[in-house]
């Protein structure tokens, strides 16, 4: 199996990604935590509807935990604040 190669900034901003999650959301990934994506994006309209209303930043790091999705709700996403330390918030969408 391939791994994609992730520098330590991604790698520990995963780790704080997944250490937010509850069990039932640790019980979505199939595999492990490694199978997932570490994007900076700006917020949008659907990215603030997740977040944290005081968090006042225009760009967040995105966490998809892919293989995540069941019939009814897509990918588990994890948001951290661009100080790669903070988890501003966290629910299912589209990957994109």
């Amino acid at each position: 199996m391939f791994e994609a190669k992730q520098d330590s900034s991604e790698k520990s901003i995963l780790m704080v990604a997944y250490n937010s999650l509850t069990k039932a959301e640790e019980s979505l990934i199939p595999v492990s935590p490694k199978d997932s994506r570490v994007e900076k994006v700006v917020v949008n309209d659907e990215i603030t509807s997740l977040i944290d209303k005081n968090y006042n930043k225009d760009k967040v790091y995105k966490i998809t935990f892919n293989q995540t999705a069941t019939e009814t709700q897509e990918n588990l996403i994890v948001f951290v604040g661009v100080d790669k330390k903070t988890v501003v918030g966290k629910g299912f969408m589209k990957v994109k």
